[in-house]
């Protein structure tokens, strides 16, 4: 079975980001967090949690006085999803042309470089 991916815009990021802080938030809330955030109009918030609630990644409960939104997708799997499609759209699936453009372009940190290391005899020590 192929694995959907998941395509969240910048826009979309922005209020997903604000949902896995902490939700339920109103829309109001919402419309004033993206307004500081990232000086949108009430109606651009609006419209974007339509097509949102539409896509299925977020949903309201209908609370006392205004709905509440949260989310449907968990940041994990988004990340994952995410993650996976950038690799494989830029770098061809290749990890290896990835980790290998990231430490010709900068000088990782010693504390990175062992955290790399970890990752990597985890992933060996599972596939044992």
């Amino acid at each position: 079975m192929e694995e959907k991916t998941i395509g969240l815009s910048n826009s979309e990021w922005h209020i997903m980001e604000n949902l896995w802080e902490r939700s339920p938030k109103t829309a109001t809330q919402l419309v004033k967090a993206m307004e500081s955030e990232t000086g949108w109009a009430k109606s651009t918030t609006k419209t974007i949690l339509k097509r949102m609630e539409q896509k299925r990644y977020i949903a309201y409960e209908e609370g006392e006085k205004a709905r509440e939104y949260y989310p449907l997708l968990k940041r994990e799997e988004v990340v994952e999803s995410e993650t996976s499609s950038f690799i494989n759209r830029i770098y061809n699936g290749s990890l290896g042309l990835m980790v290998n453009t990231l430490v010709k372009k900068e000088e990782i940190p010693d504390d990175e470089i062992e955290e790399l290391y970890r990752i990597i005899k985890e992933a060996r020590r599972r596939r044992r």
